[in-house]
């Protein structure tokens, strides 16, 4: 018998032959793009989500042919980015010029709110290669090489630069310098596909670059954070501004931004209040479908006067609110940073930070805020655009399940699927990080929660909607973001006709009502149709057909704990509102 000492020696050969196999079989010399698109976060908040997609497709349309036309071969896209490689270097360049010239023409026909500008970084090296992935160092310069780049500009490395030396390609030379994970400067240079004035380029680049190289400059400070003492609450309770009570109350279609615009959830609230005020605070990941309300939940739970009324010892709590959706982080370093800024923004004079911005300073954070006898929430809304970060690895999450371990820490996420499902990688959604969360899903409002919604703020702007209630449940059922849009129609319609709601009891909806809410309401309901699976039409085309699909089936339970169909006091299954039924049957004529 092999003792241990021969069997690890045999052990680390195989492994180095293995190792040696792939080297020679699947190394291989690429060009890599990466491109991304600028402002893409704002688009989605001011254009709302079904433009923001359209953008992306409109997008996509444009550069997938262009880059298939020079050979490239597209490897993945994340959200508004494009991963592609080529194994010609001057094609990818031409590829590249080509694309920025194809959006430049889009952009003239379009008003300056739905233009689409991208960034693009190329770089040039060795990869392990296989059918569907690429890996390897190169892959993370070539990232970062695009991170560097400005609105509609070309930047390519050194090492892509003396591969195309003998072609007459634009190219101004920006100067060297590190990113991240290398130990020696690379060579920028910008692509000058647009024939832009040189100084113009160099100024760009040089005020993009200004603040890292003050930060690379700066004298190491002792670390430090003391708290003075923590946020009034009752001062800040009295900072928000009187609710206004004109107009019509039902037209918000963003985060609820006042604490008396919020209804329902109460039973959500209280159980993860119970949560994170226990003595050590617990994580919770908040679950559910676009628009069903996670945002406003998330910023209820931040307003003082929730904290005051549902917590004992409310001083003694640091919540922190961070939107990733608003504040997209391109690697983990920009997750930290959002981190220490928006505490010192939230906090302002109270608090002394001198840390550096990295792992080790927020563990400093951490432990000095627990010793000073407090506890850290954060709250981190759309966290999905992190853990669908390729850029954010899995010492991230280590680190992150360490503090929340070690210190008085939680995290209290909002997300569109659970979060292991919403992960970059297995290696990503194996992390015991997701395992200190206790998961809520955000489903439907109950009837009575409804009626809350229909009858209080009406009844405060004067015209009452309790009188035609059911008729309201009737269109938008109790799907918070359509029932707000029933809300609005009825309450609009009779403001504008000067009627009484109790003029409608016995009568039919009027017309101009149904028309405004189908009118609103029909991109949203062709969206929720595109993005189900083929189980979940199935589902549908049964219900649409009059025929009952089988309620405990792994897809209609799915669609149930979305909040697209509801279960009936017999156990039947169907749509959550008489109008999203008629839209579905329209849906299998």
């Amino acid at each position: 018998m092999k003792n241990i000492e021969e069997l690890l020696r045999q052990r680390q050969a195989l492994l180095e032959e293995i190792d040696g196999e792939i080297l020679k079989e699947y190394t291989k010399p690429i060009t890599l793009l990466f491109t991304d698109i600028v402002g893409s976060t704002h688009y989605f908040e001011r254009m709302g989500d079904i433009a923001g997609r359209q953008m992306i497709q409109t997008h996509n349309d444009l550069l997938f042919p262009i880059i298939e036309k020079y050979g490239g071969k597209i490897i993945k896209t994340i959200g508004d980015s494009i991963m592609a490689s080529f194994e010609d270097p001057v094609k990818s360049i031409r590829s590249a010029i080509e694309m920025q010239t194809a959006l430049a023409s889009h952009n003239a026909t379009k008003h300056e709110n739905q233009r689409i500008q991208v960034r693009m970084g190329l770089h040039f090296g060795e990869a392990v290669v296989d059918d569907r992935d690429l890996f390897g160092d190169m892959v993370n310069t070539s990232a970062r090489v695009e991170a560097r780049a400005g609105a509609a500009e070309i930047l390519i490395s050194g090492s892509l630069k003396e591969k195309i030396a003998d072609q007459d390609f634009p190219l101004v030379f920006l100067g060297k310098d590190f990113v991240k994970g290398k130990t020696k400067q690379i060579d920028f240079y910008v692509v000058n596909w647009d024939n832009r004035p040189e100084e113009d380029i160099r100024k760009s680049w040089n005020s993009r670059m200004q603040p890292a190289q003050a930060v690379k400059k700066a004298v190491p400070l002792k670390q430090k954070v003391v708290i003075r003492k923590p946020v009034d609450l009752q001062e800040k309770q009295k900072e928000i501004r009187p609710l206004m009570t004109k107009g019509n109350p039902y037209l918000n279609r963003v985060m609820i931004p006042h604490p008396d615009m919020f209804f329902g959830r109460k039973s959500v609230v209280k159980r993860i209040l119970r949560r994170i005020s226990s003595e050590s605070p617990q994580s919770v990941s908040l679950v559910g479908e676009r628009r069903i309300g996670k945002s406003s939940l998330l910023n209820y739970l931040n307003f003082p006067q929730t904290r005051l009324s549902g917590m004992e010892e409310a001083q003694q709590y640091l919540f922190l609110f961070i939107d990733f959706q608003q504040m997209r982080a391109t690697d983990e370093t920009q997750v930290i940073t959002m981190i220490f800024s928006a505490l010192k923004k939230q906090m302002g004079k109270e608090i002394e930070i001198v840390c550096k911005e990295d792992f080790d300073g927020l563990r400093f954070l951490c432990e000095q805020i627990t010793e000073s006898g407090y506890k850290f929430i954060l709250f981190l809304d759309e966290f999905e655009s992190v853990t669908k970060n390729e850029h954010i690895g899995p010492a991230f999450y280590s680190f992150f399940r360490s503090l929340a371990n070690n210190y008085a820490l939680a995290f209290v996420t909002a997300s569109g699927k659970n979060l292991k499902d919403m992960c970059v990688s297995h290696q990503i959604s194996d992390s015991p990080f997701f395992n200190i969360f206790a998961v809520h899903h955000i489903g439907l409002f109950t009837t009575n929660e409804a009626r809350e919604l229909i009858e209080k703020p009406s009844e405060q702007w004067g015209i009452p909607l309790a009188p035609v209630c059911d008729k309201i449940l009737e269109l938008g059922g109790t799907y918070p973001f359509f029932l707000q849009m029933a809300c609005s129609a009825w309450f609009e319609y009779l403001d504008c006709e000067g009627c009484d709601a109790e003029n409608f009891v016995r009568k039919t909806t009027p017309r101009d009502v149904t028309d405004m809410f189908r009118e609103e309401a029909t991109p949203h309901f062709e969206y929720v149709f595109e993005m189900l699976s083929d189980d979940e039409r199935d589902i549908f085309g049964r219900i649409a057909g009059g025929k009952q699909p089988d309620g405990a089936s792994p897809p209609a339970e799915a669609l149930e704990r979305k909040g697209y169909i509801v279960r009936n006091e017999d156990d039947s299954l169907a749509c959550f509102s008489a109008e999203f039924d008629r839209f579905i049957k329209k849906q299998f004529r």
